[in-house]
This record gives structure tokens, C-alpha cells and sequence, in this order.
């Protein structure tokens, strides 16, 4: 029988050590008082990373290539290999994306906006560019016949369809009865806001709201505790669509912005390094991985392999905060 159990802040290391039962979580918090320096909001600690598009699909697709094997969801996280391995190789053969035009950028900014947009998808061919590359590298032979049925629909669908399915889940209102094409619509997207992302100013990108990539809008996968200098042991929410990075106070949600009632939970079955972290407030929950003690955890592929922790979660009433677009079930 699976064990879930409770874990809740520690000043030791600014992590999460396991609470003692007779302590409630909520209490915990109240009696911390957490060292700056320690919880990833020093002045020192950049507010944002911006991906590195000629690594990023390329890393994804070795991480899911080596939590596959033997593991309940093995033919879907094969799947997604192979979709990261198509979006490294069109990443890699297309030219940078155009960037959006300065003044559309300095209006966003100025009105408090993310910089990028649904117009950098729609103004250019690149999206075009993207899905047709992916498409033509994706041999799905072997996979579900689901799978295959939307590649097809995607690839005999008309530019005009495709575009307006690509601004559809730039938006978050994806369709239900589209959920596999999406799939690959989201896939190109990546590929497109991630080099679009990468190209962008860093001293200019401003916090947008709770659980907002302040690049393009996205909703966070995963909350992450980095390793890397000069942020090691921040925490950073990963952008579902663009791949950015943002720096994101710890034992706060990420959803309301709440300091109370927030707590992590784990399972035997699944690694120590992922967790979920729940807000009481909101109700809502978020996948936490400790990626500063296994640099190889990736926010997409791990968010798809600890999925029971999503199932006992729910179980308690808990709805995500956030969003993987290659896993939206």
C-alpha cells in the first residue's frame, strides 16, 4: 500500500524535513522565520533564467528516456521522449524567431505585461515553421493509436485550423475533444516561445502576478529548488510553455500568494526529490522538485512521472495550480 506522508518546513536547510504528527503544518510555519538568504529572495538571487533553447529538448529527452523503463506510464513518457527528441532536432535546424517589435514590447512592459505575446505567434510563419518540422520528424509506428489519429488530423488540417488551435493553447482554453493534437501544437509551441523567450532582456522583465511567467503569460509545471550559482537553494517556477525560469519566494503558494496553510507531501513510490506542495487557502497544490540534489530532474518529464502523487493529492480536494501542456488529463 502506497504511504503518503506530511512534511513541512525546517530552517535547517531551508528545505523540507518531516514534521513531527503532533505538530500542524500550519503552526510550523508561523513558528519559522526563514533566512533570506536561504529561501532564494536575496538581492544577489536573479529574478529570472531564461532557457537555453539548444539544450533544453535535448535534456528532456534524456530524462524521460531514463525514468521510462519499468514505469506505469512507460509508453507515454516514451512518447514524449520522442516528441523532445523532434523538438531538439527542429530547435536546432530552424533560424532564431523573429523577435516581436520593440514598441510592442515596451507597451507590455510598460502596462505591466508579459513581453511576449499571442501576436509573435500569429504575425510570423514561424509557428508555421515549427509544427511542420515537428511533424515531418515525429515516426509515431509504434505508438498508441491515439496518438497516431492526431498526428494524422494535424497534418491534413489546414494552416488556418492549426494557427487558431496554436492561439487556443497559448490561452490555456484547450479543447477537450483535441486533447492529443494538442499535444503537438504544444510541443511546437515550446519550441517557438523558447527561443523567443531566450532573446529577451533580462533587466527589463518585471514580476506580472502570482503563478505568471513574466515572459509570456504561461502558467508554471513545477516549482523547482535550484543548485546553480549564484542561486543555490532558490526556488524558481519553470514556465509550462516557454521554459523560463522565475524566482518565486519559498513557503509562499504560487497560486494565491499565501504564506498559510502551505505544506509538502510525498509518496514511498516516488522519489524523494518530488513532492507536492499544497495550499490550504486555495486548495490548490503545485509538483516541488529538489533539483539542487539531482540536477537531473526536469520539470515536464519528472511532472509526468510522479503522477500518483497527482491522484492521492486530488483525493484530498486539492485542484493543480499549474499546467504541463504535454500531460493535460
Amino acid at each position: 500500500m502506497a504511504r503518503f506522508f506530511k512534511r513541512a518546513p525546517a530552517p535547517d536547510d531551508a528545505g523540507e524535513a518531516v514534521a513531527p504528527a503532533s505538530l500542524e503544518p500550519t503552526r510550523r510555519l508561523r513558528e519559522l522565520k526563514p533566512d533570506p538568504d536561504r529561501i532564494g529572495i536575496a538581492a544577489s538571487v536573479p529574478f529570472v533564467r531564461l532557457p537555453e533553447p539548444a539544450s533544453l529538448f535535448a535534456d528532456r529527452a534524456a530524462r524521460l528516456r531514463k525514468v521510462a523503463p519499468g514505469h506505469p506510464l512507460a509508453g507515454y513518457l516514451g512518447l514524449l521522449a520522442q516528441v523532445a527528441e523532434a523538438q531538439a532536432q527542429v530547435q536546432a535546424a530552424l533560424p532564431p524567431p523573429p523577435p516581436e517589435s520593440g514598441a510592442n514590447l515596451a507597451l507590455r512592459l510598460e502596462n505591466g505585461m508579459p513581453p511576449l505575446s499571442r501576436h509573435g505567434i500569429e504575425a510570423s510563419g514561424a509557428f508555421a515553421a515549427c509544427l511542420d518540422g515537428l511533424l515531418a520528424r515525429l515516426d509515431l509506428a509504434g505508438a498508441p493509436e491515439p496518438a497516431r489519429i492526431a498526428l494524422d488530423a494535424l497534418r491534413a488540417a489546414t494552416p488556418e485550423d492549426r494557427l487558431d488551435l496554436a492561439i487556443q493553447v497559448h490561452e490555456g482554453a484547450i479543447p477537450v475533444e483535441r486533447l492529443a493534437e494538442c499535444v503537438f501544437v504544444a510541443a511546437a509551441l515550446q519550441v517557438l516561445m523558447a527561443g523567443q523567450a531566450a532573446r529577451l532582456d533580462t533587466k527589463a522583465l518585471k514580476p506580472v502576478a502570482d503563478g505568471v511567467c513574466p515572459c509570456c503569460g504561461g502558467a508554471p509545471v513545477a516549482s523547482l529548488i535550484v543548485g546553480w550559482t549564484p542561486a543555490d537553494k532558490a526556488r524558481y517556477l519553470a514556465c509550462s510553455l516557454c521554459g523560463t525560469l522565475w524566482n518565486h519566494v519559498r513557503i509562499r503558494c504560487t497560486a494565491c500568494g499565501s504564506g498559510e496553510g502551505v505544506s509538502y507531501y510525498g509518496l514511498d513510490e516516488v522519489s524523494k526529490d518530488v513532492q507536492v506542495e499544497t495550499c490550504t487557502t486555495c486548495h490548490s497544490y503545485i509538483k516541488h522538485l529538489h533539483q539542487h540534489r539531482d540536477p537531473s530532474l526536469d520539470p515536464i518529464a519528472d511532472d509526468v512521472a510522479s503522477y500518483g502523487l497527482d491522484l492521492k493529492i486530488a483525493e484530498d480536494g486539492f485542484r493543480r495550480a499549474g499546467l504541463n501542456l504535454l500531460f493535460v488529463t
